[in-house]
């Protein structure tokens, strides 16, 4: 896939993710796997893992935005063993810690192979900046910013929490990513919003650009820093 293309259809930490899931995917299953993607959209400005997974047959199911399958948010509307993978990308820090673990069990009963997750990790470092990055969005417009409350509210989970959902399935975790360069990029386009007025969506398309400078070659790290942006998490496969 060539990331000269991508570049006007993501901003650096979505590239980031979806590049490093389809990664894990290509490494887990050969095309032409099926895989459900919790939380993907399929418009075409959003079809993010078709962008990198060519020859995959992939689902999308969401809570609100344009999916293949509409979701109340409890248990998976399909059948068990219903695909090859189950990936769910930045949605777990969405989910109530509490609910967490039961919400990712129904994954493995629809996963015929592997479930494959990431997210935003639980460090000092990160759980500070998104309080930070949240009172500047709160000062500049008035209100919460809506991911970054839900992260304070929910909490992000730490890897200890994440190994707990593999339920003693075989896994790898991995860790990649800078919170320092998200904190960066997310204060600039805060700014950027606020100062913009009627030029907003040129604005930020312009800031997506901007941020995949600092894109750097996928590195899957065993063991996370105090600044790790992101964690990675295959699990299976599942079923024999």
């Amino acid at each position: 896939m060539d990331l000269r293309l991508l570049k006007y259809f993501y901003g650096l930490d979505s590239l980031e993710r979806h590049r490093a899931v389809a990664h894990i995917v290509r490494d887990a299953l050969p095309p032409p796997a099926t895989l459900l993607d919790v939380g993907g959209e399929a418009s075409l400005r959003c079809n993010h893992l078709g962008r990198f997974l060519k020859g995959y047959r992939i689902m999308t199911l969401n809570v609100t935005r344009s999916s293949d399958i509409r979701y109340r948010g409890k248990v998976l509307p399909v059948g068990d063993a219903a695909f090859d993978i189950v990936v769910s990308l930045d949605t777990a820090e969405h989910v109530p810690q509490s609910e967490r673990a039961d919400w990712i069990k129904d994954f493995f009963r629809v996963a015929r192979k592997f479930v494959i997750l990431c997210g935003p990790l639980g460090t000092e470092f990160q759980r500070a900046a998104d309080g930070e990055l949240n009172d500047l969005f709160r000062q500049l417009f008035d209100q919460d910013h809506h991911y970054l409350s839900e992260h304070i509210a929910c909490g992000l989970p730490n890897p200890d929490e994440i190994r707990a959902w593999t339920n003693g399935r075989p896994y790898q975790l991995w860790f990649d990513g800078d919170a320092r360069v998200y904190r960066k990029h997310a204060e600039t386009l805060f700014h950027l919003q606020k100062t913009s007025g009627p030029l907003k969506s040129p604005a930020k398309w312009l800031h997506q650009l901007y941020t995949l400078k600092d894109l750097h070659p996928l590195r899957l790290d065993a063991k996370p820093h105090e600044s790790t942006r992101r964690w990675y998490l295959r699990v299976g496969p599942s079923r024999a």
